[in-house]
C-alpha cells in the first residue's frame, strides 16, 4: 500500500541567492527579478514530487523523459544551491579549490548531473576546464544560459541515457545528488571512475534515502545502496577518502588492492573494516 507523503514538505531558505542569480532566472525566464525570487522562496518539493507521481516513469527512458521535460528542478536547485542546508558541499568544493587548483594540474573536470550548472559556474571562475553533462530540457538550457549570460566558458554534454560513456580522462568528477536518481548508480559511478586518472578525485554525495518528500530517489537505489552501502561500493571501486567529506581519491597500486579486499571481505561477510 503506498504512502501518503507528509503534509508539509520542508522549503529551504534562499539566503545566499545573488543579484547575478536572480538575473539569469529573469533574463532566462522572462519574469521579473521580483517574481523570480518569490517563485525560488515559495518554491517547495512537493511541487516537484506531485508531478513525479503523476507522470510515473517507470523504465529508465521515462525517467530521462521526465527530468528532460520539467522545468520544476530549475526553481528547486536554485533554491537548494542557495540555502544554508548545502553548505557541506560548498566546503567540499572549496577544498578542491584551496588544495587542488587548477594551475596545479587539476584543470580538468567532468560535472556529472551539473543540474542549474552552480557547481560548475563556481569552478569555471576558479581557473578549471569544466565539462557540464546532463539530460537534455530545460534545467540543462538554463545552465547553458548561465554560462553564456556571465561570459564564461565550458563544454556541455547531453546524455540522453542513463548510462553515460565519458569521452576523456578528466582530474576530478563532481557528482552531487545524482546517484540516488539513476536506475543503474553502481555502473555508472563505475565508468565515472574509470574516466579518473589515477589519483584523480571524485567530490561526491549520493542520497539514498527518502523521507517522503523524494519519490525520484529510486526504491532500487535506496533498498541496494542505503546508509553506509554506497561508501561502501564506492571502496569497492578503488576510490578513498581524501581530506575531508565528500571527496575521494582514486587509489592505485596496493592501496586499490586494499580497497577491493575491504570490499571483498564486506560482500561475504557484511563486516566492514574501518582505516586509520
Amino acid at each position: 500500500m503506498p504512502v501518503a507523503p507528509p503534509d508539509t514538505p520542508p522549503r529551504l531558505d534562499p539566503v545566499f541567492l545573488t543579484e547575478d542569480d536572480l538575473e539569469d532566472l529573469a533574463s532566462f525566464t522572462g519574469l521579473s527579478r521580483d517574481a523570480c525570487l518569490e517563485r525560488v522562496r515559495a518554491f517547495s518539493s512537493e511541487e516537484l514530487a506531485e508531478a513525479w507521481r503523476r507522470a510515473d516513469p517507470k523504465t529508465p527512458e521515462e525517467i530521462v523523459t521526465f527530468y528532460g521535460s520539467t522545468d520544476l528542478y530549475i526553481w528547486e536547485l536554485m533554491q537548494w544551491h542557495a540555502s544554508p542546508a548545502r553548505l557541506p558541499y560548498w566546503q567540499a568544493l572549496s577544498r578542491l579549490v584551496h588544495h587542488w587548483p587548477a594551475q596545479a594540474g587539476w584543470r580538468r573536470v567532468l560535472d556529472f548531473g551539473c543540474g542549474v550548472g552552480t557547481d560548475a559556474l563556481y569552478l569555471a571562475t576558479q581557473g578549471y576546464d569544466v565539462t557540464l553533462v546532463d539530460v537534455p530540457g530545460p534545467t540543462f538550457e538554463f545552465a547553458k544560459h548561465r554560462f553564456r549570460r556571465r561570459g564564461l566558458s565550458a563544454r556541455f554534454i547531453e546524455s540522453r541515457s542513463p548510462l553515460f560513456l565519458p569521452d576523456r580522462v578528466y582530474d576530478v568528477v563532481v557528482c552531487f545528488d545524482v546517484f540516488e536518481h539513476l536506475p543503474d548508480p553502481l555502473t555508472v559511478a563505475r565508468k565515472l571512475v574509470d574516466s579518473l586518472r589515477i589519483g584523480g578525485l571524485m567530490l561526491q554525495q549520493g542520497n539514498f534515502g527518502d523521507e517522503g518528500h523524494h519519490p525520484c530517489h529510486l526504491r532500487s537505489g535506496i533498498k541496494q545502496f542505503g546508509g553506509l552501502r554506497w561508501q561502501i561500493h564506492l571502496a569497492g571501486l578503488g576510490l578513498r577518502g581524501a581530506d575531508g567529506a565528500m571527496v575521494y581519491r582514486k587509489a592505485s597500486g596496493v592501496e586499490r588492492l586494499t580497497q577491493r579486499a575491504r570490499f571483498i571481505v564486506w560482500r561475504g561477510t557484511r563486516l566492514w573494516i574501518i582505516r586509520t
